[in-house]
């Protein structure tokens, strides 16, 4: 058995690099030896769901690494569906939607994954902007564990277990639970870069 680590990236905006939203989570492979043909497919399947979650037709590359090694870690697969085809949004980039997931106990941090959703992706979700998100917007979060056919868990089929990998402890644990709570997070990093500044020089 070896674990695997998905980098999954959609352009939002543009195509540069900088602006490319990013997700990794990690599946163990249970069927014998992953070959890099059965990565490729598993690189496959997760570009196609993202762009069922997400409604749309917009670019999704997705990278399989093995864990563990000396670096540079190289893909072993690499997989890009509408290239250079752009997402867009009309929301502010920074609001995401947190994605949790764990084994049986979710108070082992050490057990416990998240991957940081864009529900302000056009087409991905209604009413982005409430105080809270809707329950439409959870609904949509949570399908990427929940629908069948087309979620993790479900990815990959039985040879391939969704779950956490633990750097610290060196350990993977399958997910068997995963929750979305109604509060936004904010992630600084996908913000737009600045394109203007306004000054103030004066003695107080």
């Amino acid at each position: 058995m070896a674990v695997h680590k998905f980098q999954i990236s959609m352009p939002l905006g543009s195509t540069l690099p900088r602006d490319r939203v990013t997700n990794v989570v990690h599946f163990e492979h249970v069927g014998g030896v992953a070959f890099d043909t059965d990565l490729e497919s598993m690189c496959s399947d997760l570009a196609t769901m993202y762009q069922a979650r997400y409604g749309g037709t917009g670019e999704v590359n997705v990278r399989a690494y093995d864990i563990g090694g000396e670096p540079p870690h190289v893909p072993r697969a690499n997989v890009t569906k509408n290239s250079g085809s752009v997402w867009q949004t009309d929301q502010v980039r920074e609001v995401a939607l947190c994605l949790s997931f764990s084994g049986a106990n979710r108070g082992d941090k050490r057990r416990r994954g998240r991957i940081y959703l864009a529900p302000g992706v056009l087409g991905a979700s209604p009413a982005v902007y409430t105080q809270r998100p809707n329950d439409a917007t959870l609904d949509w979060a949570l399908k990427f564990y929940t629908q069948a056919n087309s979620s993790f868990p479900d990815i990959g089929g039985i040879d391939w277990k969704f779950g956490i990998w633990s750097e610290r402890g060196q350990h993977f644990t399958q997910a068997t639970q995963a929750w979305v709570n109604d509060d936004w997070d904010t992630q600084r990093r996908r913000g737009l870069r600045e394109t203007k500044r306004v000054t103030s020089v004066r003695e107080g």
